[in-house]
């Protein structure tokens, strides 16, 4: 099984883990070691501090590379359970393992520490006498020990420093790969409710064409012609979350045409828009057509009280008002209409739709999304 390389450390990933722990261990070692720092010590340590510093960031980075490749080696052999779950027997191993090998690793670290301390220290040996008495010997092991503690300390923080380093890779893959999938399921019910308006929308025009074939042939035509325009206009847009206002008013014209086919001067569709907002603005498609739709099917309408629906914009907002003129029996409702349109606002996360009455006008509010 091959590893994922998202959950495999980067060079600079090792070599930053490596100078940070570095940056660390190198103060507290000469805290250990050093017991009076003045200017003289400063000055005449400060080569061989320097020269550790940099071979401490090399041996970590060493260090850290060593456990990726044998964390990659465990990997192959148990598979992305070893590497990321939490597991009792995982994690006591991987420790047992991680803390054998830092011992390992300290031993040598300590000869090259005492090579570099000799080498750079002229007066090593005149600094640091062998121990003459039980308790010198006693505090000189003491020290030792402090140091192989610290070092093995220092290796196992980045034993997990590199494995919390991976997880935390995997868990921004989980939550990638969440939203991506979150984004998915929203487009697929979005174009869900899209899909909803071609069939019902056909359905009634040619309903309307039927009836116009053998009244008036000639304005058949213009009304396929229209229809035409009407239903490519609902393909095209069906690949769109949200289309500019100006694209969606053309289409209410056209879409008002087939309209006052059938009701004639019966209904009427006036817009108040500039011409700076229609460009500016957006609304998700036919969110127009099935508002006038919705008007046209609970109201009454006749030649001297003609169904006069506005469409204008205020504070954001595009505003689509009709009379309530209801019909003493409204046209048994599909389900479609208002409803669709909340759902598909609601999924695009741009604003509520507000839907209420106002002093004897039916109101709804859409979110015009910029």
């Amino acid at each position: 099984m091959k590893v994922n390389p998202q959950f495999t450390l980067t060079h600079f990933q090792k070599w930053k883990l490596g100078f940070s722990l570095a940056i660390i261990y190198i103060p507290i070692r000469v805290y250990i070691n050093v017991a009076v720092i003045d200017q003289k010590v400063f000055f005449h340590k400060l080569p061989l501090w320097i020269v550790s510093l940099i071979v401490s960031v090399v041996f970590f980075t060493f260090w850290i590379t060593f456990i990726e490749w044998l964390q990659q080696y465990l990997h192959k052999l148990f598979g992305d359970v070893f590497l990321f779950e939490f597991k009792f027997p995982s994690q006591l191993t991987t420790l047992v393992i991680a803390i054998e090998l830092a011992v390992l690793f300290n031993s040598g670290f300590r000869t090259l520490w005492r090579f570099m301390e000799v080498s750079l220290d002229p007066l090593y040996a005149v600094n640091n006498p062998p121990p003459s008495t039980p308790q010198m010997l006693y505090m000189e092991n003491q020290r030792k020990r402090l140091n192989n503690g610290l070092t093995v300390m220092a290796l196992m923080a980045a034993f997990y420093l590199a494995a919390n380093r991976r997880v935390y890779q995997r868990l921004q893959e989980v939550h990638s790969n969440s939203e991506r999938l979150e984004k998915e399921n929203v487009k697929a019910q979005f174009n869900a409710l899209k899909n909803q308006v071609s069939p019902h929308f056909m359905f009634n025009n040619f309903s309307v064409l039927s009836s116009l074939i053998e009244s008036d042939p000639e304005l058949s035509i213009q009304f396929v012609n229209q229809l035409s325009k009407a239903y490519r206009y609902i393909l095209e847009q069906a690949s769109f979350d949200h289309i500019k206002l100006r694209t969606e008013l053309e289409f209410v014209e056209t879409y008002t045409f087939l309209l006052k086919t059938r009701f004639e001067e019966k209904l009427k569709v006036e817009i108040e828009v500039s011409e700076y907002e229609r460009d500016h603005y957006s609304i998700v498609p036919l969110t127009l057509q099935l508002l006038i739709e919705n008007a046209v099917k609970h109201n009454q309408m006749s030649s001297e009280n003609p169904l006069i629906v506005t469409i204008r914009t205020k504070d954001l907002q595009l505003i689509v008002s009709n009379p309530l003129q209801l019909r003493p029996v409204s046209e048994p409702s599909t389900g479609l209409g208002l409803q669709n349109i909340i759902n598909r606002y609601s999924l695009l996360k741009s604003g509520p739709v507000k839907i209420g009455e106002q002093e004897g006008r039916f109101v709804v509010k859409i979110p015009l999304i910029t």
